[in-house]
């Protein structure tokens, strides 16, 4: 389903779409080095965003961080309805890097500049990216 959305929402040449889709098998299959999160409609079909998401080392937080670098979006979507989609995603992105010990988040500066100001919780960092501390809450026992 996805595969055949981002074709819908940019052809491509049939090798381009064949090393495209490839990728995509790869990303879905290996959750271990990323996740590819999907905003959607009502319904599950409704795709309206894709934000794939790949894990990379980063000497600077001496770990693991979450990285993304595209946004798809569907074409025709207003702009404020990217916005939350991509809010919703970044959100869904934190609660998983928490909860797999990932604890930073990072997005590529072309990634918002389409899209208004970045996703809450997103400050600028020294290396041009946005960036979101994952740090789990302090757990309050009682």
């Amino acid at each position: 389903m996805l595969a055949a959305w981002l074709d819908a929402v940019q052809a491509l040449p049939v090798p381009a779409a064949r090393a495209r889709r490839l990728m995509l098998d790869e990303l879905l299959a290996q959750s271990g080095r990323g996740i590819c999160l999907i905003a959607h409609g009502a319904a599950p079909d409704d795709v309206l965003g894709c934000l794939p998401v790949a894990l990379v080392p980063r000497l600077d937080f001496a770990g693991l961080a979450a990285c993304a670098t595209e946004w798809w979006v569907r074409p025709g979507l207003p702009p404020e309805a990217s916005r939350t989609c991509l809010q919703a995603c970044c959100d869904t992105l934190a609660d998983w890097g928490r909860a797999h010990g990932i604890r930073h988040a990072l997005l590529a500066p072309g990634l918002v500049s389409g899209h208004g100001d970045p996703p809450a919780g997103f400050s600028p960092h020294g290396s041009g990216l946005w960036h979101r501390s994952l740090v789990p809450a302090a757990k309050v026992l009682g």
